[in-house]
């Protein structure tokens, strides 16, 4: 998968379009389109992948080693804390480890 196409399926899974997704990330316009035939600055993508909640690394695939449960949790967990500002994710970031803590105790 290209990089374009990673940030095209991230966007949608938080319900973005890359129109948007350029705008929140303070891009120049259609800058993420170009992205299909050029390389983008690693500036740019950080700012994308922060938008995301996501490293630079994942969006160009160079971190490949979530298997598809992995993938999924990050997805909801993604889902959950759009909208949140970076204090509200760390503290739901939080409540949600402890969380899985207890499930993994009750199943001990």
């Amino acid at each position: 998968m290209t990089t374009f196409d990673n940030i095209k399926k991230l966007a949608k899974e938080h319900g973005m379009s890359l129109a948007e997704l350029n705008d929140k990330a303070g891009l120049g316009k259609r800058t993420i389109y170009r992205w299909r035939t050029d390389n983008p600055s690693y500036t740019s993508l950080a700012k994308v992948a922060k938008v995301l909640g996501v490293t630079p690394d994942q969006l160009t695939d160079q971190n490949t080693d979530l298997d598809s449960d992995d993938q999924e949790m990050l997805a909801l967990f993604r889902k959950s804390t759009d909208g949140m500002t970076e204090e509200e994710k760390e503290k739901f970031k939080q409540s949600f480890v402890k969380l899985l803590k207890v499930a993994k105790d009750l199943n001990s």
